[in-house]
């Protein structure tokens, strides 16, 4: 609103959850207003963890792949559990822009995608800076 135009980057998990399950891709001030009660709904009715975990199983992976278990199987052959730290950050990455950050079609530029998600990651406190660094040295490894 303040913009006075539509920007990207305002709505949380649970309001492109709710934009994927109930609305159109449009950009229209009616449906952004039906989608923050539509998110209330979701958030009084579903735990964090159940909103993430249908969130990840509505978004685009790239390659066609639209669940993240599609895309761990497509991508690496492997069920998502199964998936290493590696695999699990290079994934993360990909639904902030997937015809970018696909590895099979930019694969620079999706490990660079994945060093982001992985200084996120350690800053938030799910990752030592050791851990973050070991993943960090795969990735000189495999490449």
């Amino acid at each position: 609103i303040r913009a006075g135009r539509f920007v990207e980057g305002g709505s949380t998990i649970t309001q492109q959850l709710a934009k994927n399950l109930y609305f159109s891709q449009e950009k229209e001030m009616t449906r952004k207003a039906a989608e923050v009660f539509m998110a209330f709904d979701l958030e009084r009715n579903y735990s964090k963890e159940e909103i993430l975990e249908l969130y990840v199983n509505t978004i685009y992976f790239g390659d066609g792949y639209y669940t993240v278990a599609d895309a761990s199987e497509g991508y690496f052959g492997k069920a998502p559990e199964e998936m290493t730290k590696y695999e699990s950050t290079l994934l993360a990455g990909i639904p902030n822009a997937p015809s970018r950050y696909a590895p099979t079609k930019n694969p620079v530029l999706a490990e660079k995608r994945q060093m982001q998600v992985l200084r996120r990651m350690e800053d938030c406190g799910y990752f030592s800076a050791e851990e973050a660094e070991t993943v960090a040295a795969q990735m000189v490894a495999i490449n």
